[in-house]
């Protein structure tokens, strides 16, 4: 099965009768987690989409039909972040978790994190990587520490 979050943006999604139970299990929880970050105003025209309204305008013209969409902005996000923070009252450097509202309307950019490792961890990494590269290229199988055979 492919990841859920890409079938999500990017579809298709994938046939319920074809999929595993795990990720049946899987896709259903990425969809509560969805729901239940949906705001409440939000949730009560989601809902009811399908549903039979009528809607009657300030100039008193009245539409009957099927509720087929509702269209929403994005006004902010909400991450959690550690945040090295200087006390001058204490004259101490802190680490704070908290939570920080930002506007959509003052961001700039946004990067989408999916691995974050240490300088020193991705520099041995890459190391390994160039041995076993390195050991793999030699023929009948030698490594770096032996001579060829005769």
């Amino acid at each position: 099965m492919s990841n859920p979050e890409q079938y999500l943006i990017k579809g298709p999604m994938p046939e319920l009768h074809k999929m595993k139970l795990a990720d049946l299990r899987t896709e259903c929880q990425m969809w509560r987690n969805i729901w239940g970050w949906v705001p409440p105003e939000v949730k009560y025209y989601v809902a009811r989409i399908g549903q039979d309204v009528g809607l009657t305008l300030r100039n008193y013209k009245r539409y009957l039909g099927k509720l087929i969409d509702s269209h929403w902005l994005l006004e902010s996000l909400e991450i959690g972040t550690t945040d090295k923070v200087y006390d001058s009252i204490t004259d101490k450097y802190y680490y704070e978790k908290k939570i920080c509202v930002i506007k959509t309307s003052s961001i700039l950019d946004i990067q989408w994190i999916k691995e974050r490792k240490s300088f020193e961890e991705f520099e041995e990494e890459t190391r390994l990587a160039k041995e076993k590269e390195a050991d793999t290229a030699k023929p009948n199988g030698q490594t770096n520490n032996e001579k060829p055979q005769e």
